[in-house]
């Protein structure tokens, strides 16, 4: 929540899409452990948690990017699409490291490990389409209306 809290005080307009994102993650994940009819246990806490901190640093990383494309005179369209780009690698990088880890402690592990394995790994991968996809879009439509995107 603070950290939440502090990203958009710190990049204002963008941030709110970022939240917005990180609330699909979290209702993805839910959504998705429900289906199978899972029970959320402490671990399985913790791994929510460590999905929310690996969205953040999704949206910080693009966020970033835009920043700087933005510092080199390009416009808000073409520095989002250049910062998305720029940042895709990166991002892709850290959530398939962590996915891989997962499926490891998925198959060495045991009950609660196993819990929280499969929690991380639904997370990663609701958190990478929240931040490469939703998010996208929702930037994608605000430029097309010409509406005001604010990085901060």
């Amino acid at each position: 929540m603070l950290v939440t809290l502090f990203s958009i005080i710190y990049y204002k307009q963008a941030a709110t899409v970022a939240a917005a994102a990180l609330i699909f993650t979290v209702l993805f994940t839910l959504g998705v452990l429900a289906g199978f009819s899972a029970t959320l246990t402490l671990p399985g806490i913790a791994g929510i948690l460590l999905t929310i901190g690996m969205s953040v640093d999704a949206n910080v990383l693009i966020y970033e990017r835009i920043r700087e494309e933005l510092a080199t005179g390009k416009t808000i369209k073409a520095s989002i699409d250049s910062g998305f780009k720029r940042a895709n690698s990166a991002i892709i990088d850290s959530n398939l490291t962590t996915f891989l880890t997962g499926i490891i402690l998925y198959q060495f592990g045991t009950g609660p490990v196993q819990g929280f394995a499969l929690t991380l790994m639904i997370g990663i991968a609701a958190s990478l389409f929240s931040a490469l996809v939703i998010a996208r879009f929702v930037f994608d439509v605000m430029t097309s209306k010409n509406l005001s995107v604010n990085i901060g």
